[in-house]
């Protein structure tokens, strides 16, 4: 949650429209102090800190670890649970390399200075 709420909020600020809000659950984490990010030739910004500067799509490290902790939780009797995580693996896997595709093409040699910068996909230090 924290990783979408620091693209939103750096988004907002960068467009002037962030309102800080004090409700239940905002995260103290949820919003990045003097972000660094990429201004590439399209004029677009790629975010190179908080969560988005550890890995490129942290925020599937999170639901792939609560998918399998589904699978855990019910022991190794049976494949069955975890049908769920594998299945999104492959999901996950599949769309990232689309993504990667897509953003090559519409960043050209911005985005391999953001791969430059952000080396990992998944888990930081790994992969």
């Amino acid at each position: 949650d924290t990783a979408n709420s620091q693209k939103n909020r750096f988004r907002m600020i960068i467009n002037g429209s962030y309102i800080p809000r004090h409700t239940f659950p905002q995260l103290p984490w949820g919003t990045l102090k003097n972000p660094t990010y990429i201004k590439t030739k399209s004029g677009n910004l790629l975010l190179t800190s908080g969560w988005w500067g550890i890995a490129r799509k942290i925020h599937y490290t999170a639901d792939l670890m609560m998918a399998f902790a589904w699978g855990f939780i019910t022991g190794f009797n049976t494949v069955i649970p975890y049908f769920y995580p594998i299945f999104f693996v492959a999901v996950l896997t599949h769309r990232v390399t689309r993504d990667m595709q897509r953003c090559a093409k519409k960043y050209g040699k911005d985005w391999e200075e953001y791969c430059r910068r952000v080396p990992y996909i998944f888990i930081p230090g790994i992969y």
